[in-house]
């Protein structure tokens, strides 16, 4: 769960699944942060990182602007982005060789959406069968 979800996600699941702690109690984002520690897993953020995300100063500095503008570009769709925790904090999918550019007097709602920006993705493997 941990790869899709954030740790206050993962207990809503766990709750709404009818589970209950050890104590009978139900389920928390510390909880579960808790438990990730104590096993030694991997956190969302760590395995978002792994993949090749980019924090959002990361992001600014690659594409020259600064954060608040990364913040916009994400609600705007320009970005692709990941929630890494209950913070409501992203890490950012690499844009590839054509990232987005600052395009003064153009709305951002005018835009070309992520969904035309297919992120970089070196890893990927693709089947044609």
């Amino acid at each position: 769960m941990l790869d899709e979800h954030s740790y206050e996600g993962i207990a809503r699941i766990l709750n709404s699944h009818g589970f209950v702690s050890g104590y009978g109690k139900p389920f928390g984002g510390r909880m579960i942060a808790r438990l990730t520690i104590e096993y030694g897993l991997k956190s969302r953020f760590h395995r978002l990182r792994e993949k090749g995300m980019l924090t959002l100063e990361e992001m600014a500095e690659r594409l020259g602007i600064s954060s608040r503008h990364v913040k916009l570009w994400r609600a705007a769709g320009l970005l692709r982005a990941h929630l890494c925790n209950d913070k409501n904090e992203y890490l950012y999918e690499d844009p590839g060789p054509n990232p987005p550019r600052n395009a003064r007097g153009v709305r951002l709602s005018k835009r070309r959406p992520h969904v035309e920006n297919v992120s970089y993705r070196p890893m990927e493997v693709q089947c044609e069968a």
